[in-house]
């Protein structure tokens, strides 16, 4: 009976653990954009596409995430790039990256493709 005890209170234990782990808030970061002229969202997914990578391989842990978020019905010409992050520290490390060589490449390949003209930093919980 012991060891039935044991092992229910053991998988108790690692549940939380777990359950704890993926309620954990995440980090989100929303730009307003707009394409360039003479560029598509083909360029701006492309070029977003680079950077997450980029952003997973140098942020330590990674787990970095990119949307690129276009309007189906409503107000179009604009744009949504959705960035999200495990954390604060994983944010504040994607900061780092971006001064960089590379990350300074990549920003400038960003700019050709889109101008933003605002973002937001939310805190978000699943629920």
């Amino acid at each position: 009976m012991k060891s039935i005890i044991t092992k229910v209170l053991t998988a108790l234990i690692l549940s939380g653990f777990c359950l704890t782990t993926y309620a954990a808030d995440r980090i989100n970061e929303v730009w307003t954009c707009t394409v360039n002229e003479g560029m598509s969202i083909d360029d701006v997914k492309t070029a977003n596409h680079r950077w997450v990578k980029y952003v997973n391989k140098t942020v330590k842990g990674g787990d970095i995430q990119s949307y690129v978020v276009t309007t189906l019905v409503g107000k179009r010409g604009k744009f949504r790039y959705v960035d999200s992050f495990p954390n604060m520290k994983s944010w504040t490390g994607k900061g780092a990256a971006m001064e960089a060589e590379a990350g300074k490449k990549l920003e400038a390949e960003l700019g050709k493709v889109a101008t933003c003209q605002s973002n937001s930093l939310y805190s978000v919980t699943e629920s």
